[in-house]
């Protein structure tokens, strides 16, 4: 694969992957939307941010590669030991914004690509809380897990509270095995 976000750094990485950090995109729910933030991420107006994936309700775009270190958490130690997911859609969604039929459909690619991570990499289904976080703990956690580990000031709240962590958590093992 070629990576194609402007702000990453190159690998090998110094530590094992042994973490997943969820992330909204804080965009519209559309189809299209994992290639147009892919593209965005290597683009002219590109942030100095990147994702290893984007993902839409169709469409699971690789942005950086899974050896490479993309900057998704906001706390440099955590990018080095992470694998990052944008998903389509805002923190501020709602119960049953997560429950449509948008959402179910990107949240069952993104559970079947976690799952593959986890079972590459061997990293337990589990959903860590912040103090896990801190502590090294491996498994998959949010972007705003991490905020609240390391006291960010200003920093993320994605995937949002009504991010439906129970049952992304289930079909993750559920395509683990």
């Amino acid at each position: 694969m070629t990576t194609t976000a402007k702000y990453y750094t190159k690998g090998p990485r110094k530590h094992p992957i042994d973490l997943i950090v969820m992330h909204t995109m804080e965009s519209q729910e559309l189809k299209g939307v994992a290639k147009r933030v892919a593209a965005w991420f290597g683009g002219k107006t590109a942030p100095q941010a990147s994702a290893h994936l984007t993902i839409d309700n169709v469409d699971l775009v690789s942005v950086v590669d899974e050896q490479d270190i993309a900057w998704h958490a906001d706390e440099w130690n955590t990018n080095q030991r992470s694998l990052g997911i944008e998903l389509s859609g805002q923190a501020s969604q709602t119960t049953a914004q997560w429950a449509d039929a948008y959402s179910t459909a990107m949240l069952d690619l993104a559970a079947k690509q976690v799952a593959s991570w986890c079972k590459k990499y061997n990293i337990p289904v589990v959903k860590l809380t912040p103090a896990q976080v801190k502590a090294g703990g491996k498994g998959i956690c949010g972007h705003v897990d991490v905020t609240n580990a390391f006291a960010i000031k200003g920093g993320h709240t994605d995937p949002g509270k009504n991010f439906p962590w129970d049952s992304f958590i289930a079909l993750v093992q559920k395509y683990h095995g």
